[in-house]
């Protein structure tokens, strides 16, 4: 997960569907402002170009009006995340509240190796976090065979993605070995977009500058720019 500032003041169809017997917020204005909010990625497991979307409620609304239209409460989620988050999880952390600091307290990684399962670590004791941490790993690892296989397929564009940012990593490493500055700052601007929350699967590429001191001293300041 990764912060996404949710833009202010609600899309104007909520208030005047909240009304209504049967009003739904899944209206178009709404569906345009998340997806413009969450740069069309799901907000949970951080894939892009989005084909299939739900809107998701972070607090299950069971039927209470005042949650289900709540505007901060309503997220971009793909049909995977949405049906493993269900019901079950109702205390995540929130990824458009700045103090929850999602990225600091959820550590994701995938080792680029065959088969190998998303590492997801909790970086602090909470509940909160905790079941954030639960969930994710649910997401990406799969529960049931027909779960798994689903988070077969996202793991495999995840690897793909992993696996082209490192090769940015050690093109660039190699042109400053040689003092290619050109190369460098060629391959700086990409490694620049890849860390940008635009990019897909962004806070596994941030966890691999941030685990490295090295590799933070030279990329982290790359983290916010043009955000």
């Amino acid at each position: 997960m990764i912060f996404f500032e949710k833009s202010q003041p609600a899309p104007a169809s909520l208030v005047s569907e909240k009304l209504k017997r049967s009003g739904t917020y899944r209206q178009q204005d709404v569906l345009d402002r998340l997806v413009d909010d969450f740069k069309n990625k799901c907000y949970l497991c951080e894939q892009d170009k989005l084909t299939s979307i739900n809107i998701e409620h972070r607090i299950p609304h069971r039927d209470d009006v005042n949650l289900k239209f709540d505007w901060n409460n309503l997220f971009l989620a793909c049909p995977h995340c949405n049906n493993m988050k269900s019901d079950k999880y109702d205390n995540i952390l929130n990824c458009t509240v700045k103090t929850d600091e999602v990225e600091d307290r959820i550590k994701l990684k995938l080792d680029s190796f065959p088969m190998s399962e998303v590492e997801v670590v909790a970086n602090r004791a909470d509940e909160r976090t905790r079941q954030t941490a639960e969930l994710l790993h649910a997401i990406y690892n799969g529960t049931t065979p027909m779960k798994t296989k689903e988070a077969e397929s996202l793991t495999s564009k995840l690897d793909a993605e992993i696996y082209q940012f490192q090769q940015q990593l050690r093109s660039y490493m190699e042109a400053k070995k040689h003092g290619d500055e050109e190369e460098m700052q060629s391959l700086r601007r990409k490694i620049g977009y890849s860390l940008q929350k635009t990019s897909p699967f962004t806070s596994f590429k941030r966890w691999i500058i941030r685990e490295n001191p090295k590799r933070n001293a030279e990329f982290g300041n790359l983290f916010e720019v043009g955000e």
